[in-house]
């Protein structure tokens, strides 16, 4: 039985997981839909919290509330429920349709309005805003703007219109012009020390070079590929990746999964596939439920299926925002000998870092992956539209591990990384990783 959750510890785990804010929808996974008839929202809401998740929950007594409030009070963060309107945008949202600048952001006392993240295939990245960027002001209709808190940039940000045209003007000398727009999202990003490939387009799945990309310090024969959620067309643009590492004659690779906090397991399935050794029809990961019930989900093979070869050594960078579909993905990999424990490199935050930022080593999971390994069902009111995901199962990858509320950490045997803040792609912990990784290798 778990006791109803309060405002307290609500704000506590945002604290702890939110010192990014994303202003292009990003949500914990919801793996699967499940269709259920009821009444009212409020009894359909109870009935389907007490058939199916994951742990006994005393709410027989609970006030008659609203539906989102009887979730928040007596559930974990995972679950949540969504209006008609709320779930059609989340759908569209997970197959990738975003609407925006496309640009994740976190401020550094210091150092000021820090890029996190570019996104692929959007307005910002087109317009070569990266990771990394410090952003200085921000040019509109004449006026400079400047902020001092990430809660400014977000209320610039949101009185932006479509279309209007915004100058981000970085501390580089670096200027950027940037208008919001509807865009699909490419969550695959490759590179070696000769160039690099995004996926671009209506559908974000033509694969596109952008040589000023690449980066530099890899050695020869050395690809990195960034996946930043499992999401959408992620299994295409992951196969298309592999196949043009494969056409680069590389024999190492560097998966990053930092801040990538998961999606459905049906990408994961379709992604695992991309690995020699994981393969068609192997046990993926395995659900198992209150009721003593498990389920099998299998990896999915495309017909052809592109592989990184098991004689490429293979790498994988994490943080403490790599969570969900992400974890389970590196349980295959490690299960079917992909990669061993040795070959992961998690972020370990800077005192600088947390200082800034006012958050211990605990609150940051410095050092150690988010360790989510529990499983989200969403069920469907197809009478009203509306929906509740709930976290119904715990997780177990393929050898019978599971990480859920301790994530991986150097007690498994991965390594740290010095990590002067969480951000993805290029930049100094990527550099450091990487001497780490083929430093040892040499």
């Amino acid at each position: 039985m778990i006791k109803p959750r309060t405002k307290k510890i609500l704000l506590t785990v945002a604290a702890a997981l939110g010192v990014l804010a994303v202003l292009a929808g990003v949500f914990f996974a919801g793996f699967f839909t499940r269709g259920a008839l009821g009444g009212s929202t409020y009894d359909w809401v109870l009935n389907i919290i007490k058939e199916n998740y994951y742990l006994d929950v005393d709410i027989d007594n609970a006030d008659e509330v609203a539906a989102d409030a009887l979730v928040e009070q007596y559930l974990d963060i995972y679950s949540a429920y969504y209006t008609p309107e709320e779930y059609a945008a989340l759908q569209n949202s997970n197959a990738g349709n975003k609407s925006g600048f496309g640009i994740s952001a976190t401020f550094i006392p210091g150092t000021g309005l820090v890029v996190a993240e570019a996104v692929g295939n959007s307005p910002a990245f087109a317009a070569g805003l990266r990771s990394g960027d410090v952003i200085s002001s921000c040019g509109r209709g004449g006026q400079q703007y400047t902020f001092s808190s990430l809660s400014d940039f977000s209320s610039f940000a949101d009185s932006v219109g479509e279309g209007e045209e915004v100058v981000f003007n970085c501390a580089s000398g670096k200027s950027c012009t940037v208008q919001k727009a509807a865009y699909t999202e490419s969550y695959v990003f490759l590179a070696t020390n000769e160039s690099a490939w995004t996926f671009t387009g209506d559908d974000a799945l033509d694969i596109t070079e952008t040589s000023e990309d690449r980066i530099d310090y890899l050695p020869d024969g050395a690809a990195y590929i960034s996946l930043s959620q499992f999401y959408g067309d992620a299994p295409a643009q992951f196969c298309s990746a592999v196949e043009k590492f494969n056409e680069e004659g590389c024999t190492s690779l560097i998966l990053d999964l930092r801040s990538d906090g998961g999606g459905f397991v049906k990408v994961m399935q379709r992604i695992a596939a991309c690995f020699e050794g994981c393969d068609g029809g192997s046990v993926a990961m395995e659900a198992r439920y209150k009721n003593g019930k498990r389920e099998v989900y299998r990896i999915e093979a495309a017909s052809p299926q592109p592989t990184v070869s098991k004689d490429a050594d293979v790498y994988v960078l994490a943080n403490s925002n790599t969570a969900s579909a992400s974890e389970a993905l590196i349980g295959c990999l490690v299960s079917y000998g992909v990669l061993e424990y040795g070959d992961i490199y998690i972020s370990e935050y800077t005192r600088d870092y947390m200082d800034a930022v006012g958050l211990t080593a605990e609150q940051l999971k410095s050092g150690k992956t988010y360790g989510k390994g529990i499983m989200q069902s969403t069920f469907l009111n197809p009478v009203t539209g509306e929906a509740l995901k709930l976290t119904t199962a715990q997780i177990y990858w393929p050898d019978g591990t599971t990480i859920h509320g301790r994530g991986l950490s150097s007690a498994d045997g991965c390594n740290t990384v010095p990590s002067p803040m969480p951000l993805r792609g290029d930049g100094k912990e990527l550099e450091t990783a990487v001497g780490m990784i083929f430093g040892a290798a040499a």
